[in-house]
């Protein structure tokens, strides 16, 4: 009797342990570069900062032309104006120097702001899919090897497409 008893615990013990764990694997880089969501996004943004990014390129223009009348002035015998002419493009270069890095900082949290939104979406279309389809476990990020058979990335992308309009 002990011997059957033992039998039947252990046979229901390896059915338990060999039920399959369901792993999934994606590809966040992939994710976001395939989403048109961001490409727009991203357009959107490049258009909102080009007026900006074209009068930084004027300024920057500007400068060069005083520079070039700075050395005409200094190879020539009228050095009157030479430090009226040097003060100007000081002052331009470090007004070039703030506008270009205000415009980079404002452009890039922009961006940081969109891949927040996107890292949501993301977020949670993965875990509507782990749900939905009995996923275990969902890695992403550093793999050795990834089989296409656990590789969820066209998934993924389908869904968020699917899903926005």
């Amino acid at each position: 009797m002990r011997i059957l008893v033992i039998s039947c615990l252990a046979l229901l013990s390896f059915s338990a342990w060999s039920e399959t764990v369901k792993i999934g694997y994606i590809d966040t880089q992939k994710i976001v570069n395939n989403l048109p969501q961001y490409q727009q996004s991203v357009d959107e943004i490049s258009k909102e900062f080009e007026p900006k990014k074209q009068e930084l390129l004027d300024l920057f223009k500007h400068i060069e032309l005083l520079r070039e009348k700075i050395n005409t002035i200094n190879k020539s015998e009228k050095k009157d104006n030479l430090q009226i002419e040097l003060s100007k493009l000081a002052s331009l270069e470090e007004s070039f120097k703030k506008e270009t890095e205000f415009w980079q900082e404002t452009m890039n949290n922009k961006k940081i702001e969109l891949l927040q939104k996107i890292e949501l979406l993301i977020n949670s279309t993965i875990n509507d899919i782990a749900i939905s389809e009995n996923y275990d476990l969902i890695l992403y990020e550093n793999a050795a090897f990834v089989s296409d058979e656990v590789n969820i990335t066209s998934k993924v992308i389908e869904r968020i497409q699917k899903l926005s309009p």
